[in-house]
């Protein structure tokens, strides 16, 4: 009789799903396939606005990334937007000025913000350099802070961002701007970073605390609501403080002061055929005072002088010193609701008084800026605000 048996193999013979062959395809085509959806999602949500894709509200329009990497983004929206008015700045001109503001007139618009986190002159004059070869603005507003045009080292650092220019600093066109262009897609479609902001880009859409970085190019500096709430305004005051005064103290050792880079964007604007405005931008009297403290505040004067001196010709409006907007007075240290009307912290001053500022430019009447050089008005506010002079004090001794 017959027994019935389990067939064997021989031993020799792998399962055919360890096949070789079959592992490497299927391994190929899921690699290929978590590829393809990771360059999809990036596409789909254009974290930096660099790709050009169509934002969707609710799901893409918010880009906080963008807000993250603006020398990554605003190269590339300056050329999108054709700007009529752009603005040059640092950081405080990235969040004091929104190109959406209705203070702009119509004559005005489009207007595209190029303000850099960070941005020292040199580099503000590069960027310039950049949106002049890409567009033809005929209204070039910069942005201008004593702060800022101060260093500690000569010559000033650079930054390595010109495979992304269009232009070279000689004002040449740049060879590579092809290959940098090509480079920063390869890394907006393919790097784990550019996921992660993906993913961040979809999930921030309704967080009302995310900062982003509007199409023209403007940071809604949302972070500092969260950090009034969760800190209170006396500490964001405090923190920049203690982060700023011992740099102002290195200054009274070695200390750069540049002009030359604002000066040559003035003239390269010029150059370009625009209409250009020089803004000497206010900070809080926190800052002036801790400058004045420190003796420092004679160089931020002899600055402000040499730029009237090399500009005769030009509309330079001056914010700074201290007046109603400038000398507000900080909440108790326990308060975490109340926030100041017209600044953030010391440097860096809210939409609102940036929308004053546009407004003056424009021809409105007001008691906010001159044209020509503004005085200090420390005694004064020294007087009248004993408190925060003894606070400031505490810091600076």
């Amino acid at each position: 009789m017959d027994v019935l048996t389990k067939p064997t193999r021989p031993v020799d013979a792998a399962p055919a799903s360890l096949n070789p062959a079959r592992y490497l395809a299927i391994w190929a085509a899921t690699l290929a396939t978590l590829l393809i959806v990771n360059i999809a999602l990036c596409v789909f949500a254009d974290p930096y606005a660099i790709l050009g894709t169509p934002p969707i509200a609710g799901l893409t329009a918010r880009k906080p990334a963008a807000a993250a990497w603006p020398r990554l983004s605003k190269p590339t929206l300056v050329a999108r937007v054709q700007p009529t008015t752009l603005i040059i700045g640092s950081s405080t001109a990235d969040i004091g000025f929104d190109p959406d503001s209705p203070a702009w007139p119509p004559t005005a618009r489009p207007v595209f913000n190029f303000g850099i986190d960070g941005a020292l002159p040199e580099t503000q004059l590069r960027f310039l350099q950049h949106a002049l070869a890409v567009s033809h603005p005929t209204r070039i507003i910069i942005a201008a802070n004593f702060v800022d045009s101060v260093s500690d080292h000569a010559p000033p650092a650079t930054e390595d961002f010109d495979a992304r220019l269009r232009a070279r600093a000689d004002g040449s066109p740049n060879p590579g701007y092809a290959r940098g262009r090509l480079a920063d897609l390869v890394f907006a479609t393919l790097s784990f970073t550019a996921t992660l902001d993906s993913l961040s880009t979809v999930f921030s859409q309704h967080n009302p605390d995310a900062t982003i970085q509007t199409a023209a190019g403007w940071n809604t500096g949302a972070v500092f609501r969260r950090w009034v709430r969760q800190d209170g305004a006396f500490a964001l005051f405090l923190n920049k403080d203690r982060e700023k005064i011992p740099q102002f103290r290195g200054w009274t050792h070695t200390m750069f002061v540049q002009t030359e880079q604002t000066i040559a964007m003035v003239r390269a604007a010029r150059a370009h055929g625009a209409q250009v405005t020089l803004l000497i931008l206010p900070n809080h009297t926190d800052e002036m005072e801790a400058l004045h403290q420190l003796g420092l505040d004679q160089a931020a004067q002899a600055w402000k002088t040499a730029l009237f001196a090399a500009l005769p010709d030009t509309t330079i409006w001056d914010f700074s010193g201290a007046t109603p907007y400038t000398t507000e007075s900080l909440p108790a240290p326990s308060d975490r609701t109340t926030q100041l009307r017209w600044f953030w912290e010391p440097i860096h001053f809210k939409r609102e008084l940036g929308d004053l500022m546009i407004a003056r430019i424009f021809g409105a009447p007001g008691d906010f800026g001159v044209r020509g050089q503004a005085e200090t008005g420390l005694a004064a506010w020294e007087t009248a605000h004993p408190n925060d002079l003894k606070r400031i004090t505490g810091l600076t001794k």
